[in-house]
Order: C-alpha cells, then structure tokens, then sequence
C-alpha cells in the first residue's frame, strides 16, 4: 500500500466571507499522478494554495505527509513541496543559477549545487541553456527552465497551476510527456491543474473534478469522459452529444426519448431528475449488419450528413436526425467514400454507452 501524502477531511475556505472551497473528502497517495479540473471559478488554483500553506482555513483537517498542518512547521513541511506556476516567474540571471537558487538557500556545496542542477537541466532536456540568461527564453525554454528548478530538489510532492496554458498544444504535449516520465522516475507525486482536458487525457492518471469549490467526481480520466457526472462537466470535456431528453418509467421499463422522437430503454441505476442524454461521438457507428451480431441492444436512426471533417485517423461526421444534431467519430477507413455531405446515412448506439444526467 503506497503511502498517503495528503489527505483533506471537511475544509471549508472563505474569501471576503464567501465560501470558496468546501472539500469533505480528499486522499493522495505517494507517486501518484493526478489532475485537478474544473469550470472557471470552480476553486483548482484555491486548492493549490491551500495544500501550499498559503491559505488557511477554520474548520476540518489537513495532514500533509502525516503531520497535521494545524500544528506543524509550515516552512519545513512547505520545503518538501514545489510549486509551478503560469507565469515564469524567472530571475533576471542565468538559467543554471535561477535553478540553483533554491539548493543554495538550502546551504548545499558547489559541488553538489553543480551536479544536480546539470541532471535536472538533462532532464528537461535544455542542458544547453544553461549560460543563457533568463529573459531571453522561448515560452517553451522559460518552462522547461521552471520545471527543472522545482525538480532540482527532489520535492515530493509536485503542484503545477497551469504552468502550460500560454504554449501551443505540441509544445504543451512535449512538456507534459517528459514530465510524466521525471515524475514516475523519481515517484513524486503530483497535482496539476488545468483548463485542458487533452492535457489530463495525456498526463494524469487520476482526476478530480471541482465545481463551486466542491469535489463532483473523482475518477480515471478516461470514465470521466465518457461518463461525466452533469452537463456543466460534459461540455468542460467537450463531450461530443449533450441532448435534451425525458425521462419516464413505463411499468418496470425506463425510457429515453430524444428530442427527435427516438426511444431507447434504459438500464442503468441513476435516471431520477434527468434531462440530458450524453453520447460520446465515438460510440455512433454507420449501421450495417455486422454491428447486430457484435452488439445485442442497438438503436438505429437515419439521418442526413451535414458534415464531413477529416482526422488524423479519425473523421467527424454530422447528421442532422429530424432537427437533432449528433456528431460522430468515426475510424477513417470506414469513411472513404461511404460518406458525403448531403446523403441519406443509417447510424446506431448502444444505450449502454449513454450517461444520463
């Protein structure tokens, strides 16, 4: 059983005497890797500055690598954590002593100051920078810089407040590949927050979803997409069908109607109060009689193509059924010429994919 870093049991954190976090429950084992998301204002910068010491809080209980913070020597505990932030932040020197820096106010030798700043420099892969004075790095460069100096001294745990958000997304993918591989090297645990769902998709393993201020889901990345828990949720994961629909219990069966007439039964376990159909556009397939032996309980609709846009491997496809809107990804090599704008298409689900909420 790996060891808890961080556990948070009933805090609730006030600004200008507004509740701005409420969080009853949260764990964070050693090593792992977790992402924390949300709609704007939702509270992921306010959780990072709590876990930092850098906001306090009147009732419940934080325990930061098993000591109560309550009671504890925050500078100390606060040592065995780092922090990245946006902004670079970077001194006005070179980049071998703004990652230095804090391995001499921690009275290292020379030396020893040497050898780790050159490994964590390797590590970020811009060991060539190190001459090259701050101010005159790429966005890109000025992050790797940063990430080299909040690893330099081997932290536990690792908070990132959306280091990447102003890099363009190959860059952005680049960074958050190397750092998982530092990361899951060295078993630092890490938080990072972001507005990015392809980042958590491509970096983390975990990912807890904020909205005002409180935890809705804590899940794999991969269930959180395609199983958000409401509509606020789905369209920050850019959940590909959000449809209006009702809901109604007809003798032991349960029904969904779409807006465009379609029923399908329903047999999963939360229905009560729901308006809103949710289908990944990978879960819509072009029907022809293979998909009847491969799945028991399809839904078929027809509709006409609106749209064709090219992928690389995959193709977004959209039909317009009866003045519903439904966009499909589909695997290029079952496009080609099967599909154009303006004709008639046969598609299904299987209502096992859908999430109601």
């Amino acid at each position: 059983m790996r060891q808890v870093v961080l556990e948070i049991a009933d805090i609730k954190v006030f600004r200008n005497k507004r509740q701005t976090l409420k969080i009853e429950n949260l764990s964070i084992s050693a090593g792992e890797i977790v992402a924390i998301i949300g709609p704007n204002g939702a509270g992921k910068s306010t959780l990072l500055q709590l876990i930092n010491m850098h906001l306090s809080y009147k009732t419940g209980k934080m325990v930061l690598f098993g000591e109560d913070v309550a009671g504890a020597d925050k500078q100390s505990l606060r040592r065995r954590s780092s922090m990245v932030f946006q902004e670079t932040m970077l001194l006005d020197d070179t980049v071998f002593n703004n990652v230095a820096l804090a391995l001499r106010f921690r009275g290292l030798p020379e030396r020893e100051i040497k050898e780790k700043v050159t490994k964590a420099l390797a590590d970020f892969h811009c060991a060539h920078l190190t001459t090259r004075m701050a101010g005159n790095l790429s966005g890109g460069e000025a992050q790797r810089v940063c990430l080299a100096r909040a690893l330099v001294y081997e932290p536990e745990l690792l908070l990132l407040d959306e280091p990447f958000a102003a890099l363009d997304s190959p860059t952005r993918n680049t960074l958050l590949a190397e750092l998982r591989l530092v990361a899951i090297a060295r078993g630092t645990t890490v938080m990072l927050v972001s507005h990015n769902f392809n980042d958590v998709l491509y970096f983390a393993e975990r990912a807890v979803v904020l909205q005002e201020g409180c935890i809705v889901q804590d899940d794999t990345p991969e269930v959180i997409l395609r199983r958000p828990v409401n509509a606020i949720i789905a369209s920050l994961i850019e959940m590909d069908n959000v449809l209006p629909c009702q809901v109604e219990k007809q003798g032991d069966d349960i029904l969904v109607q779409l807006a465009n007439g379609v029923y399908f039964p329903w047999t999963g376990q939360k229905w009560q109060g729901a308006t809103v159909c949710c289908l990944p556009g990978d879960a819509l397939y072009i029907f022809d009689e293979q998909l009847v032996y491969q799945y028991n309980s399809l839904m078929a609709m027809e509709g006409i193509v609106s749209q064709v846009v090219p992928g690389i491997g995959m193709y977004r496809i959209m039909v317009e059924t009866q003045g519903l809107s439904l966009t499909m990804r589909v695997p290029r090599e079952q496009v080609t010429s099967r599909v154009a704008i303006g004709m008639q298409l046969k598609i299904a689900f299987n209502p096992g994919d859908v999430q109601l909420v």
